[in-house]
């Protein structure tokens, strides 16, 4: 798969952590309502566990979003099961409270055809890179994939491991020092927050071959605006 550069017209959407303004963040219900809306991508955070198994949860400990505590790094799949999600929009009406496995996103991504934005979260080596390559193969999603991470190593083991998954690289102001790190990646891109950046660099990307998705816009003013400065994608918590 390589992403192409938008020509004209709309950016291509990606939901948050799923559709989290109206379900909790990285739920399997976020993810369903994201699919059903129609989105171009479904956009969640991976962690390793224990025993190597690949979650979907932001943050590197359970506390915030679950009734559990701990890091997720020190916890079985197992134990992590056992977590409840106890937090976010739309708690009541989510029966599966689960923090869903990586498989387990992925499949939602295949049955509503959404591209699958996997960021590259908790993750120490290659490893740990490659085993969640290997579920996206697996799962026969590797040309319906991105990846994404601030640790751009990361991202150089996935590109050493494959050059047909698309990768970008985050980061919380976008210069066009970080849009030439992430050239290099090749069939790559640059995802940076909007409030920290300004509307010159998608034509700056754009020069260099990147595409460009910012985060996080939900207002329809400031997604117009990034349209028209050139974004690619726009990742945004409400579609």
């Amino acid at each position: 798969m390589k992403l192409e550069q938008k020509e004209s017209g709309p950016c291509r959407s990606v939901a948050h952590r799923g559709l989290s303004a109206e379900a909790p963040e990285n739920s399997l219900l976020a993810f369903e309502l994201a699919g059903q809306r129609g989105v171009w991508g479904i956009e969640t955070d991976v962690h390793a566990a224990a025993d190597g198994a690949l979650v979907c949860i932001h943050d590197d400990t359970v506390d915030r979003t679950t009734d559990g505590t701990g890091p997720v790094r020190e916890m079985s799949l197992e134990q992590l099961r056992r977590c409840r999600i106890d937090r976010g929009r739309g708690l009541e009406r989510c029966e599966n409270r689960e923090i869903p496995t990586l498989t387990a996103y992925l499949d939602v991504c295949r049955r509503y055809g959404a591209v699958a934005v996997i960021e590259l979260k908790g993750l120490v080596d290659i490893n740990e890179v490659q085993a969640v390559y290997e579920t996206v193969r697996g799962m026969g999603m590797e040309d319906r994939c991105v990846c994404i991470s601030f640790q751009i190593e990361r991202l150089r083991e996935l590109r050493a491991l494959t050059e047909s998954i698309p990768v970008q690289l985050l980061t919380e102001r976008g210069t066009r020092a970080a849009v030439d790190r992430a050239a290099a990646l090749g069939n790559s891109g640059i995802n940076f927050r909007t409030t920290k950046t300004g509307l010159s660099i998608p034509a700056y990307a754009h020069q260099k071959g990147c595409t460009v998705n910012v985060w996080t816009v939900n207002w329809g003013f400031r997604k117009r605006m990034w349209e028209r400065a050139g974004a690619d994608f726009i990742t945004s918590n409400r579609w």
